[in-house]
């Protein structure tokens, strides 16, 4: 009998490690049918980044290997099977996943140890090639496959949209018992409740204009219970656009349903649809009640109108965004917002002008930018796209962030877009630092309460607040935030690592976003950057007597490590003045005497725990403030 070994090496976060879904999916579809049965067994599933020798001496006799492809493990795959190869020439192996390009038989030209590559979804075409070779039929036979055929590679026809609903799971059919009995780590879960996605935008490779197919909704239930009962705490949704059908909403109940019987899962974290709002903040409403997601997803990607023509995506428009925020701030759900940088056609202005203009539309919760990545099965990752947008970008070791920082024995990468026809590399550094900025003073909160201020009563603008910050702190190399940021820059200029994260052992062994790790800094030495941050904030002309009370209930907002609580008298309604803005009912601040008593149900003892919980798995629903979270505090006249 043949032994099919499944390889889908993930990396450990805070010693936890996902469990192998899509091997998973693979091997299930397989072992349903008895001629396959007939001619191969299981070997076995590898889902972490072992050592390549340790993962082998595991395998017994192996006749085929398959691989899941992805950003995180492409080098590592390549290793491991060509050192299979070497050690067991006969063994057939098999590549698929998201890194595989599509229709490209690139793969096979540049390792001549892989055998087989599959394009797209690959439950069937999988069965359909062991079949083959086991039966020896002619593999042009064999939809969305490529193999060589004597000194020729050839790809054989595609179906790009099989029919999903009796597609067996991996967690049913009990494949991942064995792992769920055994591991001694946290395990992670994923879950599709569908395939497809309706859009096209440039950047992405999940499904894209593809049509959007079901799975049976008792299927679905029964693995949510499989991961309830295996006491699985944390669950991925990896539909593309979830909350774009109505039946999402019964999805949803069903997991509150299970997390209030068993208490699992904890965390249903889906990618939530941009449009049918209705539905999703519905979904959003139950799952913040019951502490089940982060918050809601408002990806915007850009606000620039030729960034967002050149990557085919329409956003909704700021006035209907700015009332959704507000609906969603008065009901206290968290949100958050992303933005991506380096897309064809934006420039430093228009991406900082974007982030500023989220703030004016009431984002002020969260807001994330990423890197553009180019992703092989992309539109922008054809030839094409690239030299019509002037596209230049580099391969950069991937950025395992919040990960620990350990020496690797293989390295991935990311190809990062570092310039366009609209964006020198000097301008996208100086994108990266404002970027950076503004999210550690804003959105993580350090001077929120400040800029907001600012804003209403002094009539700054949140771009011209930025852009004065930005210059002050690039001006004050010195100081706490000053240091923090020329490293990012250093980094950013002269990297071509990719290095581009934040580590300080106090905050644990892991590694950071800078906004976070300047965040983090400026905390731990809060006294000391209150004082180097005064002589900017002097500079926007606030009336002495607001002064000094904004400055004290600035500090007092903002959780920490080791404070149980405060209790502050103010002259001034500050937290309602707040409160109001975030709900979109802006009124003036009143001179008004108010309690203010801020109530922490947690007490953070170290500063890695205080890191990881509020700034790691908190930031998106704004964790670093006590008055996100309606529970945290109190007013009383």
């Amino acid at each position: 009998m043949k032994k099919v070994y499944f390889v889908q090496a993930g990396f450990a976060f805070d010693k936890s490690v996902y469990l192998p879904y899509a091997t998973g999916c693979l091997a299930a579809y397989s072992l349903q049918f008895a001629d396959f049965n007939a001619n191969y067994e299981l070997g076995g599933f590898f889902y972490k980044r072992e050592k390549i020798d340790d993962i082998i001496s595991k395998m017994s006799e192996p006749s085929v290997v398959a691989f899941s492809n992805y950003a995180w493990n492409v080098e590592f795959n390549k290793a491991l099977s060509k050192k299979i190869k070497i050690l067991y020439p006969d063994c057939v192996i098999i590549y698929g996943g998201h890194s595989v390009r599509n229709d490209s038989t690139e793969l096979l030209s540049e390792c001549d140890w892989i055998d087989y590559l599959i394009f797209g979804e690959g439950e069937e075409p999988f069965y359909n090639l062991l079949m083959a070779l086991a039966e020896g039929i002619d593999l042009s036979s064999v939809n969305n496959i490529a193999y060589r055929n004597s000194d020729k590679a050839i790809c054989t026809p595609r179906n790009a949209c099989p029919d999903i609903s009796n597609y067996p799971s991996p967690y049913l059919t009990g494949l991942f018992d064995p792992i769920a009995d055994s591991e001694t780590v946290e395990l992670l879960s994923v879950i599709e409740t569908n395939r497809g996605c309706p859009y096209k935008c440039a950047y992405c490779d999940w499904s894209a204009k593809s049509k959007v197919r079901f799975f049976p909704m008792e299927k679905i239930k029964a693995e949510l219970k499989w991961l309830s009962d295996r006491k699985i705490e944390y669950c991925f949704c990896a539909d593309a656009n979830f909350g774009m059908f109505k039946r999402d909403i019964e999805i949803a109940d069903y997991c509150i349903e299970l997390k209030k019987s068993t208490g699992y899962p904890d965390v249903f974290r889906p990618c939530y649809a941009k449009e049918n709002d209705d539905n999703v903040f519905e979904i959003c409403s139950k799952f913040n009640e019951y502490h089940m997601d982060k918050g809601a997803t408002m990806a915007y990607q850009s606000l620039s109108d030729d960034a967002l023509e050149n990557v085919n995506r329409k956003n909704l428009t700021v006035e209907h965004f700015s009332d959704i925020v507000k609906k969603y701030n008065h009901a206290k759900i968290p949100t958050y917002s992303e933005l991506i940088l380096g897309l064809p056609g934006e420039t430093y202005e228009s991406f900082c002008d974007g982030l500023c203009k989220l703030l004016e539309a009431g984002q002020h919760n969260s807001v994330s930018v990423y890197h553009c990545e180019i992703l092989p099965n992309s539109i922008m990752g054809s030839k094409e796209y690239i030299e019509k947008y002037g596209i230049k970008s580099k391969k950069v070791k991937f950025n395992h962030i919040h990960s620990a920082e350990v020496e690797e024995e293989i390295s991935e990468y990311s190809e990062i877009v570092m310039e366009t026809a609209t964006m020198s590399k000097e301008m996208w550094v100086k994108s990266n630092l404002f970027s950076v900025t503004l999210q550690c003073f804003h959105s993580l909160g350090l001077l929120r309460c400040f800029a907001i201020y600012a804003n209403y009563e002094k009539g700054i603008s949140y771009r011209e607040f930025y852009n004065k910050l930005f210059e002050f702190v690039l001006n004050n190399p010195e100081t706490v935030f000053g240091k923090v940021l020329a490293r990012y820059a250093e980094k950013l200029t002269h990297s071509l690592e990719g290095d581009w994260n934040y580590h300080n052992p106090v905050f644990g062994n892991i590694v950071w976003f800078f906004e976070e790790g300047m965040f983090l800094e400026c905390m731990y030495n809060y006294e000391t950057f209150e004082k180097e941050i005064t002589p900017f904030l002097k500079s926007l002309n606030i009336e002495e007597s607001v002064f000094d009370e904004l400055k004290k209930y600035q500090k007092s907002v903002l959780r920490r490590p080791n404070k149980t609580g405060e209790k502050l008298t103010l002259k001034h309604n500050f937290t309602k003045y707040f409160d109001d803005i975030y709900s979109g009912s802006y009124s003036p601040l009143q001179k008004l005497p108010v309690t203010v008593e801020f109530k922490e149900n947690r007490l953070f003892e170290d500063w890695y725990s205080f890191a990881k919980n509020i700034v790691w798995f908190g930031r998106r629903k704004g964790a670093t403030l006590y008055t996100s979270d309606k529970e945290l505090y109190t007013l009383s006249d």
